[in-house]
């Protein structure tokens, strides 16, 4: 009997110490295969709350998918940063663009998840950029479970895919850029003297000093901190050059030539001029003017500061905040959408097939999406807009000629078809780095050439055959006034110039301007927007009567003009509030303004879409995006208007 007792004993010890070789293989094993997916593909089961956020319970619904690090499909790099810093504007650029994925995530002072936005390319990769916005104010300390949540989240991953903390050297102005946007909703712009930012500063100053000294530790290799002063040059290539290694930086591939040509095509809008709205020094200068600091001091060598028509400063820096948001990112010409139909009745396309391939305008569907907001959940609008050059012409020509000509600060243009005008006259003083551009077309250009035999300064641009291009040559004319900061991205301001303009001391009405956008005050006191519709039917019958077919075809396009205006309550608007008649013969605007560009792609989509008389439309995009106050005159003083005076 012992001796089976032994055995029985022995034989129990062997499979008890089989069982646990096999149990530290397995282990192994796992450990092995699970640090392998946690190296290779940054995986992470669900279900592993030590890296998630809480959600806030009242918000459950509006969350969709795992809100854990490391997401499933992997994620590129993750950023932190917080409202008011400048980032989105470069995440609107990606989006807009579909460089790539961004998932966007908002925590409250607790550290909870009360909001996620993901923007999708549509493409088959699903990698993405992971952002977390974090609260200033948030409860931040040694203790707090929101610090333990926040910190073993940085972590995670530190040494395996890019942290980067991007924000301002300026704390001032993140705190009223935050307010700022807070405000705009409710559009009330007055200063309420009560308000003290110094707690918040303080409270920001302590969470931001944290952050930093985390990031910047130097066994965090892949932790980045980047200032968005940094990203701001006035240089284009700098400019390029930036961007480029910021969506490297992000994850996103920049090698291919497409990313390479949107580059090219959109970084005039992250130069310094184009981005003062979004700039540190801008929200110092209204914090101090809030708290009734005196400017003398203040650098004021950026000339926008003075360019708030009847606003304060900081409603027209809100303003122009919140026109960036809606959309200033122009389609490409690789975008544009060919063998469309109109969806309107009567179909009108058919009539002028360039005029709508230029805008990619084929319906009324079309025209309103430049008018609709986006939602404000979504932070900002995801689509290009529609406004011209969307398909090669001569005008594309203009623009490379000029795209990286940075001594033309002041562009001087014209344009002249049919030889119907001489060039404008200019007298007085005209500021250094001006540039004179005359857009002809070549019979036009054959006949100046032989009247300045010895040349002018006018660089004259050759059109070719304006017939090739719009239905109505006259068309042309409307276009270039309205799209110079399409064909001189580097240029600070317009001067359109009817031939029959006669212009005085450019440089002291620059000076004196109190808008972004000036012209001339129609001679007419009396003139309104729905008068002018009688006066352009009788003007366009005289012009073109010898062709009673394109006649019909205009004469039916304003009074489909006219019943919209009507039917949309423009005229009853414009004239309740008493806006008086432009004469477009004289018209300049500033660039680098997004209100300025909403403004003047919602009117150039006006002519491309209805009638090409501008002054029929010069009104209604600035009203309908209640930017009529943008809209200025020129002294009287400084301009006079001549006769037609054919050269031909």
């Amino acid at each position: 009997m012992p001796s089976i007792k032994l055995f029985i004993h022995r034989r129990r010890f062997f499979y008890t110490l089989l069982l646990g070789m096999l149990v530290t293989i397995y282990i192994n094993l796992y450990h092995s295969t699970s640090n392998n997916i946690n190296n290779n593909d940054l995986f992470l089961e669900p279900n592993n709350i030590s890296l998630c956020f809480k959600r806030q319970s009242i918000d459950q619904q509006q969350f969709k998918g795992n809100s854990c690090l490391p997401y499933n499909p992997t994620i590129n790099s993750v950023v932190w940063t917080h409202d008011g810093t400048g980032i989105m504007k470069y995440i609107q650029w990606i989006v807009t663009r579909k460089l790539g994925n961004i998932r966007i995530s908002r925590l409250n002072d607790e550290c909870e998840l009360i909001q996620e936005n993901y923007f999708s390319t549509g493409s088959k990769d699903n990698t993405y950029v992971q952002i977390y916005i974090l609260s200033l104010t948030m409860n931040f300390n040694n203790n707090s479970t929101c610090s333990t949540d926040l910190i073993r989240i940085i972590k995670f991953s530190m040494h395996k895919i890019n942290q980067i903390y991007f924000k301002r050297q300026s704390i001032q102005a993140t705190i009223i850029y935050q307010y700022l946007d807070k405000i705009r909703p409710i559009h009330n712009f007055t200063f309420n003297r009560n308000i003290s930012f110094d707690p918040i500063i303080k409270k920001a100053k302590f969470v931001t000093d944290y952050l930093i000294n985390y990031f910047q530790n130097k066994s965090n290799t892949k932790s980045i901190i980047i200032n968005s002063e940094d990203m701001i040059h006035s240089n284009l290539n700098n400019s390029e050059k930036i961007l480029t290694d910021f969506i490297s930086l992000l994850g996103f591939n920049t090698l291919t030539q497409t990313f390479k040509n949107i580059v090219q095509y959109d970084c005039y809008q992250f130069i310094q001029d184009a981005t003062w709205w979004d700039q540190s020094e801008t929200g110092k200068y209204i914090l101090l003017t809030l708290l009734n600091v005196k400017l003398e001091t203040i650098d004021k060598s950026n000339d926008f500061y003075h360019l708030h028509g009847n606003h304060s400063f900081v409603k027209y820096v809100s303003d122009n905040r919140q026109c960036f948001n809606d959309g200033t990112f122009f389609q490409i010409q690789s975008e544009t959408i060919t063998k469309r139909t109109s969806t309107d009745k009567p179909e009108r396309c058919p009539f002028k097939q360039f005029d709508c391939a230029f805008s990619d305008m084929y319906s009324f569907n079309d025209r309103e999406q430049f008018y609709q907001s986006y939602v404000p959940n979504n932070y900002f609008n995801t689509n290009p807009i529609k406004c011209g050059f969307t398909v090669q012409t001569t005008l594309d020509r203009v623009r490379n000629r000029y795209a990286h000509n940075y001594k033309c600060q002041i562009i001087v243009i014209t344009c002249i078809t049919n030889c119907y005008d001489n060039l404008p006259i200019i007298q007085d003083t005209v500021p250094p780095n001006t540039c004179f551009v005359a857009l002809l077309d070549t019979k036009t250009i054959d006949a100046f050439k032989r009247h300045f035999p010895t040349g002018t300064q006018w660089d004259f641009i050759d059109l070719g055959d304006t017939d090739s291009l719009f239905r109505v040559p006259a068309e042309v004319t409307e276009t270039v006034k309205m799209l110079g900061h399409r064909m001189f991205p580097m240029a600070k301001w317009f001067v359109w110039l009817d031939g029959k303009a006669f212009i005085i001391n450019i440089k002291e009405i620059l000076s004196l301007a109190r808008t972004p956008i000036i012209g001339l005050h129609h001679h007419d006191f009396n003139r309104t927007s729905e008068l002018e519709v009688n006066l352009t039917i009788s003007r366009v019958i005289l012009r073109e009567q010898s062709n009673p077919a394109q006649l019909n075809i205009t004469l039916e396009e304003i009074e489909l003009q006219r019943a919209e205006y009507i039917h949309d309550g423009f005229y009853s608007r414009s004239n309740s509030i008493g806006l008086p008649m432009f004469d477009i013969a004289i018209f300049i605007y500033r660039n680098n303004h997004p209100c300025s560009f909403r403004y003047l792609c919602g009117w150039h989509n006006e002519i491309n879409y209805y009638s090409y008389r501008g002054q029929l439309s010069v009104y209604y995009s600035a009203e309908r995006l209640n930017l009529s106050d943008y809209l200025g005159f020129i002294p009287r003083r400084f301009y006079h208007t001549l006769g037609h005076r054919t050269m031909c």
